[in-house]
C-alpha cells in the first residue's frame, strides 16, 4: 500500500487533520457504512452496462463513498499494521514541561504476521480429483496450465500478500488480466483501499461489476486513473485530477473471462481483520507504555523541595550600568532568594531562623532537601499490561511466544492443543479463501476454453485446493508415526510418501519419480541382466522374481519334516 500516493486518504483515516487530536477510547471508530457491501438491482445495472458514460457515472457515485467512508477504516487499520497506532495523535492535554511520549505496539503486525505465515506459510496444492470422468490426456494438459499460471505468476507470494490484506483490512481483491499483446493470462493482488466490487440483490450476490481507481503523484500534481470491469468489458477513463472528476472513456476492451475479473475475497462473514476488535486493548496497552515512560522520565526531571536556608554566597542586584544596586543608605541591595546551579551535584543547606512575630521568639528549622514526586507503582503497571497483552493472544487465538511454556514442552499434542483455537478459525477461514480460489480457477478456465486450450471449462470443479499449516515440525515425531503406519502394513507407498513430505520436502509425485528413474538406471547398471535372461514361457511371481512353486514347496517340506541327526 503506498500511502504517500494518496495523503488525503491518509490523514482522513485520523479524526481530524492535524497531530495529537485524536481522543482515544472515547467511543465508536468508524462509521456504519465503513465496512458495507455495495449492492444494487440488477436490472437497473442491465440498462446501463454498455454504455461508458453512464457506468462512469455510478462508479463515481460508488468511489466518492467508498473514499469519503470507506477508505479512513481501511486506512486505520494498515497504520497500526506499520506501527502508526492512534498514540501517536493523542490529545493528551498534558503541559509543556511534562513529559509527552508516544509508544506503539506492534501487536497489529505480530499477529497478522503469525496468522499469515500459519496458513500461508506452505504452499497451496491444487490437486485434481482422479474419480473425475476425464481422460488422462486431458487431466495432464489441465494440471500443466495450472502450473505453469502458478509459476509465471508466482502465486505462492500472491497468496501470502492476500493473506496479509485479509488479515489488516478483512478483504482482499485480485484481478485476473491478460498481459498485453499476449494470450497469457496474468494475476495481481490489488489495494482493498483502491478497488471494490459491487454485486446484485439477489440470494446468490453474483458480482455486477468492478472498480479498480488509484493515484499517481506526479510533479506535485494527482493522476487519478479508473478501470471499470464488467463480465464482458474493460472500460479504461482518462486520468483526472480529482477521485470524483468526470469519467470520460480511453478505451474499451473486450474480455473473455465470462465473469467479472475482480474477485473479492474476505475473511470472515463480518470482513474484519484478524485484531480489529482489539484496537481498544491495544490502545490501552499503548497509553499504559506511554504513560509509563512519561512517569519515569517526570522522576528524573522532579521538583527539587527545600526547606532552610541555602549557604551560598549573597547575590547582589545589578543595574543597567552593571553596577550593584544600593539602598538610600549606600548598603548594596542583595537578592532575598539566592541562586541555585542546578548543575552542581551539591548544594549546601544550613538551619534558618525563623522570628515569631507575637512572642518576639526565634525559632530555628532545620533545613531538607527532597524531590517532590509522586510513587510509581511499578508492580501494579507490569500487572496490567500483561493482562491486556494475555487477553490480546487470548481472544485473537494467537499463540504468545514470549510464554515461558510455549516452548519448553515441544510434543506435538501439546502444540496442537495451543493452536486450537487458531485451527478453529483457520478452518472457517479456509473455506471462504476457497471459495475465491474457485472463482479464480473459473475465470482461467473460461479463458483456456475460448482460447482452445482446454476442451471443457467444466473440469475446473474438479480441481481442489489441499492447505497445509505452517507449524513448527517435530521431525522425530513424523518418523515415529510414519513407522507406525508401515508396520500396520495396511497403508499405501503414495500415503507414507505424502506423510514424509515436510520433513524431505519432496512431493509424492516428484518422489515416485525419482524412484522410477532410480528403478531405471538400477536395471541398467545390472550385468545380471542379459547373462541369464528369463524365458518366454517362465511364470513370475508378484514381484517379478522367477519362481518354481512346486518345487520350492517340496523342497520346504522336506527340509521341515528331516529330523536331526544324532
Amino acid at each position: 500500500m503506498a500511502i504517500e500516493d494518496n495523503q488525503m486518504a491518509y490523514y482522513s483515516s485520523l479524526p481530524y487533520p492535524n497531530q495529537r487530536t485524536v481522543h482515544m477510547l472515547s467511543g465508536r471508530r468508524f462509521s456504519l457504512d465503513s465496512n458495507k457491501q455495495y449492492k444494487m438491482p440488477a436490472e437497473l445495472f442491465d440498462v446501463i452496462k454498455d454504455d461508458p458514460v453512464k457506468l462512469g457515472e455510478l462508479a463515481t457515485k460508488f468511489i466518492e463513498k467508498h473514499q469519503a467512508l470507506q477508505v479512513p477504516r481501511l486506512l486505520t487499520l494498515y497504520r497500526y499494521y506499520i506501527g502508526d497506532n492512534d498514540i501517536h495523535y493523542w490529545d493528551s492535554e498534558k503541559a509543556d514541561n511534562r513529559a509527552d511520549n508516544r509508544i506503539a505496539s506492534g501487536f497489529a503486525h505480530f499477529i497478522t504476521e503469525i496468522k499469515t505465515g500459519y496458513r500461508f506459510g506452505n504452499d497451496i496444492k491444487f490437486q485434481y480429483n482422479d474419480q473425475a470422468e476425464t481422460s488422462e490426456t486431458d487431466e495432464d494438459n489441465l494440471k500443466d496450465l495450472i502450473n505453469e499460471f502458478n509459476s509465471k505468476n508466482d502465486e505462492s507470494y500472491h497468496e501470502k500478500i492476500m493473506g496479509k490484506n485479509l488479515s489488516i483490512m478483512g478483504r482482499a481483491y485480485e484481478l485476473v488480466y491478460v498481459r498485453e499483446n499476449t494470450n497469457e493470462v496474468a494475476l495481481r493482488p490489488i489495494d482493498p483501499a483502491n478497488a471494490f466490487v459491487v454485486y446484485d440483490s439477489s440470494i446468490e450476490q453474483h458480482s455486477l461489476f468492478g472498480v479498480y481507481y488509484y493515484n499517481v503523484n506526479f510533479n506535485e500534481q494527482d493522476y487519478w486513473y479508473t478501470v471499470i470491469y464488467t463480465d464482458t468489458n474493460i472500460f479504461i477513463y482518462k486520468p483526472t485530477s480529482n477521485f470524483d472528476g468526470q469519467l470520460i472513456l480511453s478505451d474499451n476492451q473486450e474480455h473473455s473471462f465470462d465473469a467479472v475479473p475482480l474477485t473479492e475475497y474476505i475473511n470472515n462473514d463480518e470482513r474484519m481483520g484478524d485484531w480489529e476488535y482489539k484496537l481498544d486493548t491495544i490502545d490501552s496497552i499503548d497509553k499504559s507504555k506511554s504513560e509509563m515512560a512519561n512517569s519515569q522520565e517526570d522522576f528524573s526531571n522532579a521538583m527539587l523541595m527545600i526547606t532552610g536556608d541555602i549557604d551560598v554566597p549573597k547575590t547582589p542586584w545589578v543595574g543597567a550600568d552593571g553596577q550593584p544596586l544600593t539602598d538610600k543608605d549606600g548598603n548594596i541591595i542583595y537578592r532575598k532568594t539566592p541562586e541555585i546551579n542546578t548543575r552542581q551535584s551539591k548544594i549546601w543547606l544550613k538551619p534558618a531562623l525563623v522570628k515569631n512575630g507575637i512572642n518576639d521568639n526565634s525559632q530555628i528549622v532545620q533545613p531538607t532537601a527532597s524531590y517532590l514526586t509522586k510513587e510509581l507503582n511499578s508492580d501494579g503497571w507490569k500487572l496490567y499490561i500483561d493482562a491486556l497483552s494475555m487477553e490480546i493472544h487470548k481472544d485473537t487465538n494467537t499463540p504468545d511466544t514470549s510464554d515461558a511454556n510455549f516452548a519448553s514442552n515441544a510434543s506435538g499434542v501439546a502444540m496442537s492443543y495451543k493452536l486450537w483455537g487458531n485451527d478453529q478459525e483457520r478452518s472457517n477461514q479456509e473455506s471462504l479463501y476457497t471459495r475465491g480460489l474457485m472463482r479464480r480457477l473459473r475465470l482461467l478456465g473460461n479463458y483456456w476454453q475460448a482460447l482452445g486450450s482446454i476442451k471443457n471449462a467444466g473440469m475446473i470443479e474438479n480441481i481442489n485446493p489441499i492447505y497445509t499449516p505452517n507449524m513448527p515440525k517435530n521431525n522425530t515425531e513424523i518418523m515415529q508415526t510414519v513407522t507406525a503406519l508401515v508396520n500396520t502394513g495396511k497403508v499405501s507407498d503414495q500415503t507414507i510418501r505424502e506423510q514424509i513430505e515436510p520433513i524431505t520436502g519432496v512431493s509424492n509425485d516428484a518422489e515416485q519419480q525419482r524412484i522410477d528413474e532410480q528403478d531405471e538406471n538400477d536395471n541398467n547398471n545390472n550385468p545380471f541382466n542379459n547373462v541369464f535372461p528369463r524365458k518366454p514361457d517362465e511364470p513370475q511371481d508378484d514381484n517379478g522374481d522367477d519362481t518354481d512353486n512346486s518345487n520350492h514347496d517340496e523342497v520346504t517340506d522336506n527340509e521341515t519334516d528331516e529330523k536331526p541327526s544324532d
